[in-house]
């Protein structure tokens, strides 16, 4: 189905972004050290957010896989 394809793509999506902006805020030496850090948890809250999200995701999917 059309409609599982496109929610793995937006979760993977939102998870790719994430990380780019993790790794442009630890490289951005413009920042301030507390800047730094508080964005940067911020964005690994985000992360761990979008893995959960991705697992759950998954979990369904097999789920509804054995059921066929």
């Amino acid at each position: 189905m059309r409609i599982i394809t496109i929610i793995q793509n937006q979760l993977l999506l939102e998870k790719l972004k994430l990380e780019n902006e993790l790794e442009r805020t630890l490289n951005d030496r413009t920042l301030e050290t507390d800047e730094v850090v508080n964005k940067s948890v911020g964005l690994v809250h985000k992360l761990t957010n979008a893995n959960s999200s991705i697992q759950t995701w998954e979990s369904y999917l097999n789920k509804e896989e054995k059921k066929i």
